[in-house]
């Protein structure tokens, strides 16, 4: 949640204006901003009332962490937006303390599920992060005072992610009996893995994992490793590892644990490993493991003839609704589904939910409907935000969940003739409660659901009663079914375990616990025939589907005394008070000013530049810029570029302007150049387009010192941009790169004497590139073709390489290396007024590593190959098919993730040239294309 936050506030120093429009927020929020003694909370229409409650939840928690971790460094910027309906939040101290929190709350059998409040948890955990990560001491604290909020002197940002992760998930966990390491399924996780020889060494949770627990891995070893050195040290001992870490080098703090612990970190961590593992449940023997997927399988559902549907999230492909039979156990794709949680089936129709982009912002739910064998997929609702579907019994009426900014309500949809569906009613809406999982009972006379993460309520649809029938105050109950005799089933992991399968009796809530399902067991589904549960059950891998007769099964009768429902603790109504200010619109001006400065020292061109830089954005991202500068001991002129966007409508609006002077063949080259226009993004899921649109002016002058004034030559060039690109590729988490779909990229530019142009011409890129997954599993053909040309005076008249050894990586280019990609020639070793260039690579898997060196910044994840042929030409008038050059060789790359969190893919190839030119090898940072 925060290293990403440190990437951005590198990259804003070297990156070009229109690269650093984000689009964070929908242009339609307007926000506003109350005050407390220590934070600025930025909020827009709608949410006040949980803005203030806020208020009074961030000051408390800051007292509270006062007396374990200390006060955070600086006054922070908190931001609750409610745009999407995946809970998360992030939190960085560059350039400034800086909070977002997504307003939506998890459902109660997520791993962020423990909790009977999302705002608390959440806040602890990213204000845990600024706490912990604006620590500095020492000469790092000197330094702060001449250079101000640098990143590179917040050394607690440079910990691996279990460290940064582990710290925060184990303070969100101390107020009580919520937050992950109270989480019984959560510690299952770690449980299993040491039982199975499969507890993850250091390296493996550093950072950069894709295997199981994949990117849960930072957060399970961290959080528990922390817990573990609390109670045998003592919990102040968390405090001084903070201290002794923010005083040391970048990827030095490893050697803060000798100090403070007296004890390398391995030696405590192998320590941490011998005393986990506490004794799990076991599978029955009648128990039938159905799937072999890992990783994620949820929302489990019988359909016609007894085919089960469900939903997969994996590393392997992209997410997907699936279904199985029972006897064969071959699962078959039946769509595509990005997340969502259940499955609703009339007859031979699918109903159910599924994450889209809206706005070009926001992830959000919505209901769709498609056929059982996968055709006429058609949706069912627009921007509802509309998830957890369930139809009645008589095929009428859907009930489903609509998010709000405060609240999780139940709501119903009905199915109108043609299979439209009218707009979501709502049923049952509480303020500050959370419903999730409706399904009707089997005679339609009642809707079980869960209320917030501890409760499950019976609701009468008619009434639009809410009465409880079964709850817990230790732990969590979640994912309700009905049996065919109208009891119900439930997941609960009230005994500090994973999730266990119950069975309540709603009108004299005798209650029953299901033995022999394994770790953790959630999702229950019963056959139409009654004679068959199927669960989501958890193994060393991940989660997967088991199925067990219903005639075998083991129960035993459970507590009644923790069973009893519970009423939903009840949120305070917002209570003005002295701890928050009266609202006022957003000002952007009181963030926007810059917080740091950088001095850099680099070699341009063999020359040797010493200069200064800083970048900065507003809190909410409205207003980015970044400004460099540099000397060099032979000019008394510097070197600079600034750049800005404005990022508050749609497009995004950019400028930058720089001046650049290098040596060239014995002379000096000066390029002044600016650059101003508007990005229009569209995103989706499965696809992102951009329109830019843009005015180019560069002057070139080249001459020689001592020459005189008449040696000078200037060359002018102002042209109107225009730009276009759709990406419709993916890539998965094993794989080697893109590994299906395609994209396309063009570009033009209209130069004219009339802009102040030397001359009129004009220039024009185009790329498509398509990607086809093949055996082995996550090999791929990857094909492109591109083109360029330029036509006008010939003053102006650009030249494109078609050459050079990559990378390619795509973005909308409009220089002399747009297009060129012909490995083993360097990159202006073919140029002309007009290029072509085509490349084919088959690319395979070698090795999957996913191990790193204890806490060394190096993660190494695959070693793949490739083989290519690359053909290409460049010429200035008369086309010539004889001159085509080919390339053909091989590459040898490395995935890794350096830095904790930065993927990098470092190649090594050979390749033989036509026309003589003979073997060639070189090196790259990056993918071909």
């Amino acid at each position: 949640m925060t290293r990403a936050a440190l990437i951005v506030a590198s990259l804003l120093l070297t990156l070009p204006a229109a690269a650093i429009a984000s689009t964070r927020y929908d242009p339609k929020l307007r926000f506003q901003t109350i005050s407390t003694a220590r934070f600025d909370i930025h909020y827009h229409q709608g949410e006040e009332a949980e803005a203030r409650r806020l208020a009074e939840i961030a000051e408390a928690v800051a007292a509270s962490l006062d007396d374990t971790l200390g006060p955070a460094s600086g006054r922070v910027q908190v931001i609750l937006v409610d745009q999407s309906d995946l809970p998360n939040g992030w939190a960085t101290p560059v350039p400034f303390n800086t909070i977002e929190i997504t307003a939506a709350a998890p459902g109660g059998d997520s791993l962020l599920g423990n909790t009977r409040d999302w705002l608390r948890l959440v806040f602890t955990h990213e204000y845990t992060h600024i706490v912990h990560l604006s620590r500095g001491r020492g000469w790092i604290g000197g330094l702060r005072r001449v250079l101000g909020r640098m990143p590179v002197l917040y050394p607690n940002l440079f910990l691996p992610v279990w460290q940064i992760e582990g710290i925060a998930t184990y303070e969100e966990s101390q107020a009580g009996h919520e937050g992950r390491v109270h989480n019984g399924s959560f510690r299952t996780i770690l449980d299993v893995a040491a039982k199975t020889s499969r507890f993850d060494p250091i390296d493996r949770a550093s950072g950069g994992l894709v295997d199981w627990p994949s990117g849960n891995a930072p957060y399970l070893y961290g959080s528990y490793f922390h817990d573990f050195l609390a109670a045998k040290y003592g919990r102040e001992s968390i405090r001084q590892l903070t201290d002794s870490t923010s005083g040391r080098l970048p990827y030095l703090g490893s050697l803060a644990f000798r100090k403070v612990f007296k004890k390398p970190l391995g030696e405590l961590w192998k320590e941490f490993e011998a005393a986990s593992g506490r004794e799990v449940p076991a599978f029955a023997p009648s128990i039938v493991r159905l799937t072999h997927h890992g990783f994620s399988v949820s929302g489990p559902r019988f359909g016609a003839g007894g085919r089960i549907y469900y939903s997969l999230v994996s590393p392997h492909e992209f997410p997907s609704l699936l279904s199985i039979d029972r006897n064969d156990r071959t699962p078959r794709k039946v769509a595509d589904r990005y997340l969502g949680r259940q499955i609703a089936i009339a007859r031979s129709r699918l109903i159910f939910d599924a994450v889209e982009v809206a706005n070009h912002v926001g992830l959000q739910s919505d209901l769709f409907v498609m056929n059982d064998d996968g055709t006429g997929k058609a949706r069912l609702t627009h921007d509802a935000r509309a998830a957890d579907p369930d139809i009645s019994p008589d095929g009428t009426t859907i009930v489903c969940t609509i998010q709000r900014g405060d609240r999780r309500e139940i709501a119903t949809v009905r199915l109108l003739p043609g299979g439209a569906a009218g707009a979501p009613v709502a049923l049952v809406s509480e303020p500050g409660a959370n419903f999730s999982s409706p399904r009707w009972s089997p005679d339609g006379r009642s809707i079980v659901a869960e209320r917030g993460s501890h409760e499950i309520v019976l609701i009468d649809p008619i009434a639009k009663r809410v009465r409880p029938v079964a709850g817990s105050i230790a732990g969590r109950t979640a994912t309700p079914e009905w049996l065919p005799d109208g009891r119900l089933l439930f997941a609960s992991d009230r005994e500090g375990e994973g999730f266990r399968l119950y069975r309540t009796d709603p009108d004299t809530s005798e209650t029953w616990r299901l033995e022999g399902t394994g770790p953790d067991a959630r999702s229950p589904a019963i056959s139409p025939d009654g004679q068959s549960l199927v669960f989501v059950g958890y193994t060393a891998n991940g989660y997967d589907l088991f199925l067990l007769p219903l005639e075998s099964a083991r129960w035993t009768r459970a507590n009644q005394e923790v069973l009893r429902g519970e009423p939903p603790r009840a949120i305070p109504a917002p209570r003005v008070t002295a701890t928050a200010s009266a609202a006022r619109p957003y000002s952007p001006w009181r963030t926007i000013a810059p917080r740091f400065w950088t001095p850099i020292v680099e070699t341009d061109a063999d020359e040797l530049v010493a200069g200064a830089a800083t970048a900065s954005n507003d809190a909410l991202g409205r207003h980015v810029y970044a400004v460099q500068a540099g000397w060099t001991t032979g000019r008394g002129r510097p070197d600079w570029q600034a750049a800005y966007a404005y990022d508050r409508w749609w497009p995004t609006i950019f400028a930058n302007v720089s001046d650049d002077t290098d040596p060239w063949r014995g002379r000096e080259l000066r390029t002044r150049e600016i650059n101003a226009g508007a990005l229009l993004p569209f995103r989706r899921v499965r696809w992102t387009q951009s329109l830019l649109g843009a005015v180019h002016s560069s002057t070139d002058r080249l001459n020689c010192a001592g020459c005189g004034a008449e040696s000078a030559e200037d060359i002018t060039r102002t042209s109107i941009r225009g730009g276009w690109r759709l990406n419709a590729s993916r890539a998965f988490g094993y794989s080697i790169g893109l590994e299906e779909g395609w994209s396309g990229t063009a570009t033009t530019e209209i130069t004219r004497r009339a802009f102040g142009s030397d001359g009129d011409g004009g220039a024009a890129t185009f790329d498509v590139r398509h990607y086809l997954a093949v055996a082995p599993r996550h090999a791929v053909i990857a094909s492109r073709f591109a083109a360029a040309t330029t036509w006008g005076d010939a003053s102006v008249r650009r030249v494109f390489s078609a050459s050079g050894n990559g990378p390619q990586t795509g973005g909308l280019r409009f220089g002399s290396d747009a297009i060129g990609l012909l490995r083993g020639l360097t990159d202006d070793e073919i140029a002309g007024r007009h290029a072509i260039v085509a490349n084919v690579d088959y690319r395979v898997p070698l090795w999957r590593i996913d191990r790193g060196a204890g806490t060394l910044p190096f993660f190494a994840r695959v070693v793949h190959g490739a083989v290519f042929v690359d053909a290409g030409h460049a010429w200035d008038s008369d086309f010539h098919r004889a001159d085509i050059l080919t390339s053909i060789g091989a590459e040898l790359s490395l995935d890794a993730v350096v830095g904790y969190a930065v993927p990098i893919t470092f190649t090594a190839g050979a390749a033989w040239v036509s026309h003589d030119r003979g073997f060639a090898a070189f090196g790259r940072i990056g993918r071909s294309f």
